[in-house]
């Protein structure tokens, strides 16, 4: 690619005025990294820029799904930064885009934090939801604190808020992990079970960090 202008002087100063303006309140502005990119200088600028300032994603469109990747800036033993890729979020498009669902079959019962089993069982299990088997009498809890189980991993700790019940007969329930630590392995749990999935759709996409 010829190192030729991407963007108008126009685009160029409106984008250093965002910039700029973003940085107000600060001593002094933070200085936009040099990055490692095969494109002009002003898209390079660009590109770190947003990545620095958690602006950036980049959407893979596979069959009916997408994959949102954050890109993140690393920077390298020579102080060259450089654009890597975490881990991303699933969704399946369609009339209404919504998180990807991992069927788990057999269902996994979550566990109290004893590591009793509860009366709770997941069928499937999404970024943000689960939707879960109550195996006992009287009425499911409208929301709870459980160790979720996932197969080759440390479980991790979550809360479920009930959402509705669906015709089916199962609940679902929005998801939290209970920590930081805990969404990002979810999220590299659920990815790595896609790609497990999905091998021809996922084989010409990277590895993320």
């Amino acid at each position: 690619m010829h190192d030729r202008p991407l963007l108008t002087p126009a685009e160029l100063e409106f984008i250093q005025h965002l910039s700029k303006k973003s940085a107000a309140g600060t001593r002094e502005p933070a200085p936009i990294p040099d990055l490692l990119v095969d494109a002009g200088t002003q898209l390079r600028e660009l590109l770190a820029y947003c990545a620095a300032n958690e602006q950036l994603t980049i959407d893979a469109h596979v069959a009916n799904q997408r994959l949102t990747f954050t890109p993140h800036l690393i920077e390298d033993a020579h102080h060259v930064q450089h654009l890597e890729l975490g881990t991303p979020q699933i969704f399946d498009v369609g009339p209404a885009s919504r998180a990807w669902r991992l069927p788990l079959d057999p269902p996994v019962a979550l566990r109290q934090h004893n590591a009793k089993p509860s009366d709770l069982w997941a069928h499937e299990l999404s970024l943000n939801g689960l939707l879960v088997e109550f195996r006992a009498t009287g009425a499911a809890p409208d929301q709870f604190k459980l160790i979720l189980p996932l197969a080759g991993q440390k479980p991790i700790a979550i809360a479920g808020s009930l959402v509705r019940k669906t015709v089916n007969r199962l609940l679902a329930y929005r998801l939290e992990p209970l920590d930081k630590l805990g969404n990002e392995r979810l999220q590299q749990f659920i990815f790595q079970q896609h790609r497990a999935r999905h091998p021809q759709a996922n084989q010409s996409l990277p590895a993320p960090l």
